[in-house]
This record gives structure tokens, sequence and C-alpha cells, in this order.
């Protein structure tokens, strides 16, 4: 992996932590606000809706347009591909109007669907929030696209970058909401999207993008991606179907289930978020010019480094969300509204979800080594595969665990669709250093089970020695939670360079190279 790539990830993953974190700030303020009820899960539910009915177009149209990007340019210019652009930026504008026309006239029937449980007072606010919430399937479908425009362009840190003046319009009409009404919530959330399209045009304009008024359905590019489109379209609502089962199902439990099972899984997908997806996004772009220019060898080098890195990355979140997963749930939500039955419904979702960490990491490195090689089918075989496991596991588990079961049973099939792409990547390409992986798989879960449990012993003993010092119980939580984190991070990073794990050597010597060079210009 060039230094340049790695520093490419590194800004990028500093964007999206940024981004992450004004989206946690948003949870937590919805949470602390709204609390855990029927306000909240009528807004998550409505808010879901038009994600599920057009996020399956926008992300399918960002993982196939890519390719064709570098294709379009390669063969025909600059200009053909503004006016491919164009045309299927149009194309997708149309589209997302009639879905609103569709979802406004039958949102009761939606509703039902999404949340079936729901009755009385909860369902009314939800098909009202629906009609309004919609509308935002057109600015879905636009910023989607426009990101993938820029990140083939270059400008690989914008997808990172928009989700910040996102988050920061729905803090503040959720602060607005709660002293005039929910509604005031709803508007602002919508606005927020529009935000997210204001802040990307100058971008476009730095890159030159011309817009041209063209509807073209005949055009070969378009026909093109049409087939390409079609698998990861079909995937992509596939996968919608576990949260749309997870969430139905959470309808019938009690109240606020809903929103507790979205918090534990954004703090799930946290980590995922900063390190798998800044790495994907990164690498993605590489992946597929080495596939297009039939650079086999180096194209399985840089995903067998994406996947050791994946590993050695997300294996210590997992085992250190799994170990501390109430008192992060305490600390970062309990509070007003949010009450302790609410953080024991989130901290049991958060826990099994957590188990699945590193198969959503490795799912999405995979995943992206398909698009990248033109392959949009074999995921969305795996995928269905996986979602089958999932509703039925779901279905089962939910009757013996309640909450616990839904998130476990998501885990269970992200475990089982990453397997299945490894091993459908393997056919396709030939061996991909899976005996390095599964070394350093060994490796790096030995190192984090020692340090799980160094964790939780020094969480314990640092509890117990501040008892006396922090009068506030959240204080104690927090220096408690870091300070264990911190000893076990350490011990961790220690055991990976005693087993001689490559890719944490190469770190320690890319820090000790720029400390050297930082002593020398002193």
């Amino acid at each position: 992996m060039a230094k340049t790539t790695k520093k490419a990830a590194i800004i990028l993953m500093i964007i999206i932590l940024t981004s992450k974190v004004t989206g946690f700030l948003r949870d937590i303020v919805l949470a602390r606000t709204f609390g855990a009820g029927h306000i909240t899960d009528a807004y998550l539910t409505a808010l879901n809706i038009p994600v599920v009915l057009f996020d399956g177009i926008s992300a399918s149209l960002g993982t196939t347009f890519i390719p064709m990007f570098f294709s379009i340019r390669e063969k025909k210019g600059i200009d053909e591909v503004y006016k491919f652009t164009s045309n299927v930026l149009n194309i997708a504008t149309v589209i997302s109007m009639i879905l609103i026309v569709i979802g406004i006239l039958f949102a009761p029937y939606i509703v039902k669907i999404f949340a079936m449980g729901f009755k009385g007072e909860v369902l009314d606010l939800t098909i009202s929030y629906s009609r309004i919430l919609i509308f935002s399937m057109i600015f879905i479908a636009i910023n989607g696209l426009i990101t993938s425009f820029l990140v083939a362009s270059g400008d690989v840190h914008i997808s990172g970058l928009i989700t910040i003046p996102f988050n920061i319009f729905v803090m503040i009409a959720i602060a607005l909401g709660s002293i005039t009404n929910s509604y005031f919530m709803v508007y602002g959330t919508l606005f927020a999207y529009i935000a997210q399209l204001l802040f990307q045009i100058p971008f476009l304009f730095k890159h030159g993008y011309k817009y041209k008024f063209i509807i073209d359905l005949k055009d070969e590019n378009i026909i093109k991606i049409l087939y390409l489109i079609l698998p990861v379209f079909l995937g992509s609502y596939v996968n919608q179907i576990n949260t749309v089962v997870n969430r139905t199902l959470a309808s019938t439990l009690d109240s606020g289930s809903i929103t507790a099972l979205n918090y534990a899984n954004k703090l799930n997908m946290f980590a995922v978020g900063i390190i798998v997806i800044s790495l994907s996004t990164v690498m993605y772009p590489i992946l597929s010019k080495l596939a297009s220019e039939k650079k086999i060898k180096a194209f399985k080098y840089n995903v067998s480094k994406s996947l050791n890195i994946t590993l050695i990355a997300m294996m210590p979140i997992m085992v250190i969300v799994m170990g501390l997963s109430t008192p992060i749930v305490t600390l970062l939500f309990e509070h007003g509204s949010f009450n302790s039955k609410a953080t024991e419904l989130t901290s049991t979702a958060l826990l099994y979800y957590s188990m699945g960490i590193v198969a959503y990491g490795l799912r999405e490195i995979l995943s992206k080594s398909f698009y990248s090689l033109q392959d949009t089918k074999t995921p969305v075989k795996n995928a269905t595969v996986s979602v089958i496991i999932n509703v039925i596991l779901s279905i089962v588990l939910v009757k013996y665990m309640g909450i616990g079961g839904l998130a476990l049973a998501s885990s269970i099939s992200a475990i089982a669709t990453s397997v299945l792409l490894f091993i459908s990547l393997r056919k396709k390409i030939g061996r991909i250093g899976m005996k390095n992986t599964i070394i350093t798989f060994i490796k790096v879960a030995i190192a984090s089970i020692i340090m799980g449990l160094i964790i939780k012993f020094s969480y314990y003993e640092i509890v117990n020695l501040g008892m006396n010092i922090f009068e506030k119980q959240k204080q104690l939580i927090a220096i408690s939670c870091i300070g264990s984190t911190l000893i076990g991070l350490i011990i961790y990073i220690i055991l990976t360079l005693i087993f001689n794990i490559r890719e944490s050597k190469e770190v320690a010597y890319m820090i000790k190279s720029k400390f050297r060079q930082i002593i020398y210009k002193r």
C-alpha cells in the first residue's frame, strides 16, 4: 500500500471520526431530549423508510458508477463523463419523484410493513412523519451520485465530510423541536439533507463539472450501468430486509425497543465507519484501476493487506465493546428521558451486535473487491443466503432472547456473508493469502482475548479505587472505561509486536521514522 494511499486513508479516518462524533452527539441529543419512547420510535421508523426505499438505488449507483467513471474517461474523455453523470442524475431524480408520490399516497400501508406492531398514537405519528421525510429520497439520490463523482475525481474525503453538516442541522432541529414540537425536528431533518447537497456543489465546480439536461435511456453507458447495477440494487434491498425484519419484530417488544436497537447499531458501526469505511473508500478506486489494468497480482496483494488491517483494527474493538457494553451506553445515553430500562435494552442489543463487528468490516472489503472486478452478482448471491439466515434466526431468537436475539441474528448473518464472500473471491481470482490471513486472525484473536481480560480486571479495580475520589457516578464510569481501555490497548499493541504481525511492525516502523525526522529537524 503506497504512502499516499496510507496518508489519504488516515486523513479520511480523521474526517469520518469527526463525522461519527457529530453523529453520536446527534443521537445523544435525541436520546436525552425525547428518551426512548413513542416519539423516537415514530421518528426513527419514518427516517428509515426513505433510506430503505431509495438508499438501495443510491448505494448501487455509487458502487457501479466509480468503475464506469474510469472506463468512460479512459475511452472517451471527461466530457463524456459529464454527459453520463448528468444522464444518470436526471434519471435517478425522476425515479425518486415517482417514489415520493407513491410514498405519500400509500404511507399508512408502508408504515405497517416497517412497524407492524405500531397502533394508535405512535402509528398516526409515524404516518405523519413519513409523509414529510419521504421527500428526502430525492436528496439521497442526488447526494449519493455526486459523492461518487467526487470520490472518483480524487476527493475521497467528501464521503466523510458530507455527514457533518447533516448531523449539525439535525441536532439543531432536535433542540428546537424540544421547545416547540416534534414536527420541527422532522422538518429540520429534511432540511439537513438539502444542506448536504449545498455543501457538495462547490466541490463540483472545483472539478469543472458541466451539467447537461439530458435523459437518454438508450445510451450505451446507461444500458451497461443498468446491467451492473441490477444485482447491486437487489443486493442492497436484500440487506435492507435485515433492517426491516429487525425493526418490525422490535415493534412487537417493549416500547423503545426500536430506538434501543437503533442506538446499539449506531454504536456498533461507529468503529466500522471510522476504520473500514475509510480504508475501503480509499482502496476502491485503486482496486478498480488495478482490475481494469489486469494487474491481478497487485490486486490480490492490496486485498490481502486490507483484510489483515481490518482484522488487526477491528478485533480489539469487538472485545472492548463486548466487555464494556453497559458502561458505554450508561455513559453516552443515560440522562434525562433516557432511563435505566432504556440503558438495559440498548446495552443488551450492543453486546450481541458487537459479536459481528469484525465480520461487518471484512464484508465491506470483500464486497468492494468484487465490485472493483465488475462482478456485482456474487455479493448478491451471498447476501441473499445471509438474509435467509438472519430472518430465520431473528424469528426464532426473538422469542427466547428478545432484543438481544435480533442483534445476535444480525451478527451471525454478517459472519456467514464474510465467510461466503472470502470463499467466492478465492474461487474467482485464486489464492489471496488465505494462510497469512488465518495466521493473522489467530494471533490477533489471542492478543485481543488477553487484552479483554486485562480491561475487565482493570475496569473494576479503577472503579473500586475511584469510589472515594469521584462523587458523580458518570465521572467514575468515564475514568474507568478510558483508563482500562488504554491499559488494554497498550498490552494489545505490545502483543501484536511480540507475535510478529507484519502490519503492526510496519506501523511501528512508520511512527519510529516520523519521530526520528522530527528530532532530526530540531
